[in-house]
């Protein structure tokens, strides 16, 4: 189980890892800048509705918005420091945790991490300590016979 046990905690991490990799070239080359909360918006999605800031950010003279988390409201002004990449501002990400974790990889992120704990747990081996479904019903077997004698 030792060697198995390394191997598992390496592959979680690479997999809980997998959001960071979509921020980084923001993250090596990007510039910080103060953006501003704008206006609340939202979009209607037949009976589902849903709510986020845009956060508008300026730089080289140029005014740039993007839409804050989803279904979090921040007062009008509320400031952000905000990361963008100078050749493509429209590039640009809230520079927090949530900013830098949440975006279009985390969904597979979380598929992938599940399919690997099901896959760990159905194959990973097995522990000298835990008892298999068939131990238990021979010994279960053997008392119960005991009993009955």
């Amino acid at each position: 189980m030792k060697d198995s046990g390394w191997k598992f905690f390496l592959i979680t991490i690479l997999i809980v890892l997998i959001p960071v990799y979509g921020n980084w070239k923001l993250l090596l080359h990007g510039e910080k800048t103060q953006g501003t909360v704008v206006k609340m918006a939202q979009d209607n999605l037949g009976p589902l509705l849903s709510f986020y800031a845009i956060i508008e950010f300026q730089t080289d003279g140029n005014s740039y918005t993007l839409m804050g988390p989803e279904n979090v409201k921040y007062p009008i002004g509320k400031k952000f420091t905000i990361l963008f990449r100078p050749a493509q501002p429209d590039d640009a990400i809230i520079f927090s945790a949530r900013g830098v974790y949440f975006n279009k990889y985390t969904p597979v992120a979380v598929v992938l991490f599940i399919l690997w704990i099901a896959f760990y747990l159905s194959f990973c081996p097995k522990s000298k300590r835990r008892k298999s479904v068939k131990d238990r019903f021979i010994r279960e077997d053997i008392s119960h016979k005991k009993k009955l004698l």
